[in-house]
């Protein structure tokens, strides 16, 4: 990693019902990070196509790279010559379709990291993915661990030995049913409980692991339009360094979207720290193959 890399985290609304107005909402994210002289927009899950438990989600499916939205991101990130990371519904040759998240440098396709484990309905409507990807964009390393993926320690200790300097956690988080009107005090509610999860969980992994993780998440009902089906999304951003310290939280005061550039900085890593750099790791590998040869 360079000294210094700055990097935008956009939490946006998106909806099933209109991908175009989901495309504008990251053509802004992205001017905005071109603006701040940010190196990598980093978009939520889905962020494209939208997500909620409804056939829609297919129906906007597209192949990647070759499709509209995907080009159109690869040619943002050639204009205002960033890295984008994005969410969209990836539908492959074999009509399989995938929860992925995509990457494009610079005007190259770098490639797509798919969701690994699917969460409640996510399986009636996604293939799984298989692989664990490392991107490398020069001024940094990073891996990307999709919402419910980042349930799962083992994805990070990955990550970890693909000695990343950064761990990406882009979500589209169902928050079940909300009151109408919303009052203040349960948009507090959400906002504070998503806060407090994220926190929970990547400080211990953040510190772990010697890297930062950055998360972000869709915003609001995302299924307005469509009928028996309910997605809620509290949206927020939070970015832990890697000595486990909260060093972005959340401004929201509402269920709104957010846009923030932060600086990742390389004096913040430990110095030997952490599995990347343990001296014993060939042994470490051999024992964690033994255990899953012995489980079968």
């Amino acid at each position: 990693m360079e000294d210094s890399v700055k990097v935008t985290v956009a939490s946006l609304k998106s909806i099933l019902r209109d991908p175009q107005a989901n495309l504008d909402l990251v053509e802004n994210a992205c001017r905005q990070a071109k603006r701040d002289g940010a190196r990598l927009c980093f978009l939520p899950e889905l962020m494209l196509t939208g997500h909620g438990g409804h056939p829609q989600m297919g129906a906007n499916a597209e192949p990647v790279p070759d499709g509209p939205m995907s080009e159109t991101i690869i040619e943002w990130s050639r204009r205002w010559d960033l890295c984008i990371c994005v969410g969209i519904a990836e539908r492959t040759r074999d009509h399989i379709i995938y929860n992925s998240q995509m990457v494009a440098d610079r005007g190259t396709y770098l490639g797509l990291q798919r969701k690994i484990n699917l969460s409640g309905d996510e399986y009636v409507y996604f293939g799984s993915g298989e692989k664990v990807e490392v991107f490398d964009i020069g001024d940094l390393r990073f891996g990307i661990t999709i919402c419910y993926d980042n349930h799962f320690p083992e994805l990070a200790l990955m990550h970890s030995l693909h000695e990343v300097d950064l761990i990406l956690a882009p979500h589209a988080a169902r928050t079940g049913n909300w009151p109408d009107p919303l009052t203040e005090e349960f948009k507090q509610l959400k906002i504070s409980s998503c806060q407090r999860k994220w926190e929970k969980c990547h400080r211990t992994r953040a510190s772990d692991h010697n890297v930062y993780v950055l998360l972000n998440n869709a915003v609001g009902p995302s299924t307005e339009g469509l009928e028996n089906v309910v997605a809620n999304h509290a949206g927020t951003v939070m970015g832990i360094d890697p000595r486990g310290e909260a060093f972005l939280r959340t401004s929201a005061t509402d269920i709104a979207d957010e846009c923030v550039t932060v600086e990742l900085r390389r004096d913040k890593f430990g110095f030997n720290h952490g599995p990347t750099r343990n001296r014993r790791l060939a042994n470490l590998v051999r024992q964690m193959q033994g255990i899953l040869d012995a489980r079968g």
